[in-house]
């Protein structure tokens, strides 16, 4: 098969979803690894010495690493969150509309429609963000065979190389003076090896606190300092009938941003599963590693990704706000005051509103509305309407409110947000190549299935 018509039996002759939930599991045992093995290696990327206990499933691959293809990776990554036409947007005008910002739909849901999580990419080449744009050309974009190969161009205009190896982060990696205690987790002796393909959600997810537009215009609520006696955070001045009447806490509000902006991850995780499963390869879902020293926030230990960290915060109040990882300036960067893209928080505000109000927005007045230039998803009467309604806009208000906020929690806790930091990479999956013999000489029959052994017949 060629390319092509790999995409087309992906699309059209692979199992069902239902088929595919009878027979997905994880399964970590791939091409070149080792397990329960009683032996020492040097990890093939670090060069670390590597000792491995042995266990009842003693094990040595005797085959060959096999990377994926690029077809293979194209498809697990539009499957996480690829472009997939327009979300419909069906939201009553007074049931806080305009927290959506982005109309450009993707395989996973986010709340607002954020896109705030792109993908970590990890291989045999290197590291990369992939981040297709927000460009989108009609409702469904991928309706039949002559859109297919769509998911190959997303993959090769939104794939940005970032590392030119494999991180050095491996199972062996420690702190000196704690030789049991690994840095990236006890659970993974095979992790980064050659081969695999290592795909992690990455997350602004500071990002959608744009929300608090809405929360302030809409849910009419305002935000208190629990660190001081409870006192408003730099409200005082809205606080009333039709405008702030419900008090919450500045880590109350900051929890609920934070869960909410970690649910499209799992839904990220699950869609690749499901897409390595179509395809015959196996996966593991993996959380069990430490995702600052990933990043590269212990440089005297390994560089990781390299991402710009900034030095830890003294007046945060709790621990999990000390560090703040910014990333990679123009490529993926964290949302946080002050930082080297918002050193303010007027500035931060202006961005939110200049993202959906400003030129190129879908809800700018002018002629340079996404909504008119590229696409919509309602007839043009009722996208203009829409436009055109001012309901769609907060209250004057609420601008100087958000930006009094911020800079409150900036000059009382040193930053914004102030509990935690807003680059996240916990949650992801590595999928490789199945060495089968593994479960043939351990496992009962039926962990290995026929796309497994018959894969080579495709892909």
């Amino acid at each position: 098969m060629n390319d092509q018509q790999r995409l087309k039996w992906a699309f059209e002759q692979s199992p069902t979803f239902f088929n595919l939930l009878t027979t997905i599991r994880s399964r970590r045992v791939g091409r070149g690894y080792r397990i329960d093995s009683g032996t020492e290696i040097k990890h093939p990327v670090t060069g670390r010495v590597m000792k491995q206990a042995a266990g009842p499933m003693k094990f040595v691959s005797k085959k060959e690493p096999k990377p994926l293809t690029k077809v293979e990776e194209a498809l697990l990554c539009w499957a996480a969150c690829g472009p997939n036409g327009l979300v419909a947007w069906d939201i009553s005008l007074d049931g806080g509309f305009h927290e959506l910002t982005w109309i450009a739909g993707r395989t996973a849901p986010a709340p607002g429609n954020s896109r705030a999580t792109d993908l970590l990419v990890i291989n045999d080449s290197g590291a990369y963000i992939y981040k297709p744009s927000a460009s989108r050309t009609k409702v469904i974009e991928i309706e039949g065979e002559a859109d297919y190969d769509k998911v190959l161009q997303w993959y090769d205009e939104g794939l940005i190389q970032i590392l030119d190896r494999r991180p050095d982060v491996d199972w062996a990696l420690r702190v000196p003076g704690a030789p049991h205690a690994t840095l990236m987790g006890p659970y993974q002796f095979n992790m980064n090896m050659p081969g695999s393909t290592w795909i992690i959600p990455l997350t602004d997810a500071a990002w959608l606190n744009s929300a608090l537009i809405n929360l302030f215009d809409c849910w009419h609520l305002y935000i208190i300092d629990e660190w001081n006696g409870g006192r408003p955070a730099g409200l005082e001045k809205w606080i009333g009938e039709g405008k702030l009447e419900l008090p919450t806490t500045i880590a109350g509000e900051e929890q609920l941003i934070f869960q909410v902006e970690q649910y499209p991850t799992g839904c990220m995780v699950q869609n690749m599963r499901l897409a390595a499963e179509a395809m015959g390869l196996g996966t593991w879902v993996f959380c069990g590693f430490n995702p600052d020293v990933l990043m590269g926030a212990t440089p005297e230990l390994t560089r990781g990704l390299g991402f710009h960290i900034e030095a830890p915060n003294p007046k945060a109040p709790i621990s999990t706000a000390q560090v703040k990882i910014f990333g990679i300036e123009g490529v993926k960067e964290a949302t946080y005051v002050p930082s080297p893209r918002y050193k303010s928080a007027e500035q931060l505000v202006n961005a939110w509103y200049d993202e959906k109000y400003g030129t190129g927005g879908t809800l700018h007045r002018g002629e340079e509305n996404y909504l008119r230039k590229q696409a919509s998803p309602w007839k043009h009467e009722t996208a203009e309407a829409i436009i055109n309604d001012p309901h769609t806009r907060p209250a004057d208000w609420v601008h100087e409110a958000l930006v009094s906020y911020i800079d409150y929690c900036v000059q009382n806790f040193g930053q914004w947000p102030v509990t935690y930091n807003p680059m996240q990479a916990h949650f992801g999956a590595v999928i490789h190549n199945v060495d089968e013999e593994f479960y043939d000489t351990y496992y009962r029959e039926g962990y290995i299935n026929d796309r497994i052994r018959n894969r080579s017949k495709i892909w």
